[in-house]
């Protein structure tokens, strides 16, 4: 699992529908969630957690540095690759967001097809429904 601290910088509700937007490290990153427990509030800290299988990469070129306009995915951070283990079917790369690590696990031919090696900047892609918090840090 990979873990990131964030604060809460804005909630929208509808019914049981929340849409909860965070900042981390100075990137935003969104969550869809049905249920809200009382102490998630704006402003307050917390730590997220998503499975590395829900974590998908996209590698820049050229003028394209940003797929904002492209993609549908809410949450699109600015990540380094720091290893790569390749296997013979998935594989398990380790990448940094600031000072927290994530981790994206993906066919190895995908790892190939994208040239991707460590030291290089990507996009890492997490669907609003794939994000949850883990534990409010503030009291």
């Amino acid at each position: 699992m990979s873990h990131l601290i964030a604060k809460i910088e804005k909630i929208e509700s509808v019914d049981t529908l929340n849409i909860v937007s965070f900042d981390c490290e100075e990137q935003k990153l969104q969550m869809v969630s049905l249920e809200l427990a009382e102490e998630i509030q704006v402003g307050v800290r917390v730590k997220l957690v998503c499975k590395p299988i829900a974590v998908a990469l996209a590698k820049p070129t050229g003028e394209v540095k940003s797929f904002r306009s492209m993609l549908s995915y809410s949450n699109q951070l600015k990540v380094q690759i720091d290893s790569i283990k390749k296997g013979k079917i998935l594989s398990s790369l380790g990448l940094s967001l600031g000072t927290f690590s994530l981790e994206s696990i993906m066919g190895t031919d995908a790892v190939e097809r994208l040239s991707l090696k460590e030291g290089d900047e990507v996009i890492a892609l997490i669907k609003a429904n794939e994000l949850s918090i883990l534990e409010v840090l503030d009291d």
